[in-house]
């Protein structure tokens, strides 16, 4: 596992994902756009023995309760990732939700499949 810190491949890799998931391109990440962005987030994630989330991240990262999570916030907040999955160019990411084939992981590919200038 690897941890977040600014020059890490990890931090790179959220934060190129993260302009990607901020759809309305105001610095922060709505409700919506957490809930798909959470799919890059969950290979870090620890579940219990149902598969349930030990830990939700929304709430972790919204250090101002303002219901928006922020890049700094985002930054500011530990994560873990397999190193794997940590590559800057979003490839790695991507082969793997495309491989989960579940709604919320399509919907988060598609995202990081698009330029990032996109309006």
């Amino acid at each position: 596992m690897t941890t977040i810190n600014n020059a890490s491949p990890l931090s790179q890799m959220l934060n190129n994902a993260f302009e990607k998931f901020d759809k309305d391109r105001d610095g922060k990440l709505n409700s919506d756009e957490f809930k798909t962005f959470n799919e890059i987030l969950k290979p870090g994630i620890a579940t219990d023995e149902k598969g349930k989330p030990t830990v939700d991240y929304s709430e972790r990262m919204d250090h101002d309760s303002d219901g928006l999570v922020s890049q700094d916030e985002m930054n500011s907040t530990g994560l873990l990732m397999p190193a794997d999955l940590c590559d800057p160019s979003l490839k790695s990411m991507l082969d793997y939700l495309l491989l989960k084939a579940d709604p919320l992981a399509i919907e988060a590919a598609r995202l990081l499949e698009k330029e990032t200038d996109e309006p």
